[in-house]
């Protein structure tokens, strides 16, 4: 009974909060520069997980590159994905997400509006075209946030990923940043509603640099990515 009380306490944060900043980001969007709204969000999401009794610590943050570009790639667990790399990622990135999530009323304008790519999943061909064109913005300096699994975990166990992404790295000659959303799906995930209060991490592990990203195949690449997440998940557990 208890647990059911405070997840309905969590959750109605939680929809205040996206009710809140979705009003909030329809007006500051159209007036200030994405960096000037993204300060203002990172300080604040620390403060909405605190109002879900969620203490989220940051480990190996000295591994980020803040000079160059590169691809973030962590675990797909939740939905409080989104809200951990709006707060926790220290610099500027732009996501990948499907092309139908720009087609929602409200939240596709805020997609387009920070930036988010769009990538059509109808055809092969279609997820091509995407790809060469973040490829270029990749080229051009932009840090790119990528989820390999391509869809959220139902199970505590890393899934598989998509061999898209390491094309993607190698053609555009940049490193991988590898994160893991470490203790996050005892909190929340798809198999229940339930937000259950607690201790995660968001752990940032050693970047592959451009000249292994060069040297592996796609498939080299994928599993060494891979193996480098999941030592994360195995060397951050929550005690």
């Amino acid at each position: 009974m208890m647990k059911n009380i405070i997840s309905v306490w969590q959750w109605t944060v939680t929809l205040i909060i996206v009710v809140i900043y979705m009003v909030w980001f329809l007006i500051t969007a159209a007036i200030f520069p994405h960096d000037k709204y993204m300060k203002w969000v990172q300080r604040n999401i620390s403060i909405f997980f605190s109002l879900i009794f969620v203490k989220v610590e940051v480990v190996g943050a000295e591994n980020i590159d803040y000079e160059n570009s590169q691809i973030f790639m962590p675990n797909h667990v939740s939905m409080f994905d989104i809200p951990l790399v709006l707060g926790y990622i220290p610099v500027k990135f732009w996501g990948i997400q499907a092309a139908s999530h720009f087609k929602v009323p409200l939240y596709g304008w805020i997609l387009k509006q920070y930036g988010n790519i769009p990538i059509d999943r109808s055809s092969p061909r279609a997820s091509y075209r995407t790809m060469m064109d973040v490829v270029e913005e990749i080229k051009g300096g932009k840090n790119i946030l990528v989820l390999p699994e391509g869809t959220r975990t139902s199970t505590p166990e890393l899934g598989p990923f998509k061999k898209l992404p390491f094309n993607m790295a190698k053609k555009a000659g940049t490193a991988i940043t590898p994160m893991a959303f470490v203790g996050l799906y005892e909190i929340n995930n798809t198999q229940s509603w339930h937000i259950n209060p607690g201790r995660m991490k968001v752990a940032y592990g050693k970047q592959i640099d451009r000249e292994t990203v060069a040297k592996l195949s796609e498939n080299e690449l994928r599993d060494l990515t891979h193996s480098r997440i999941q030592e994360l998940l195995d060397d951050n557990k929550i005690t």
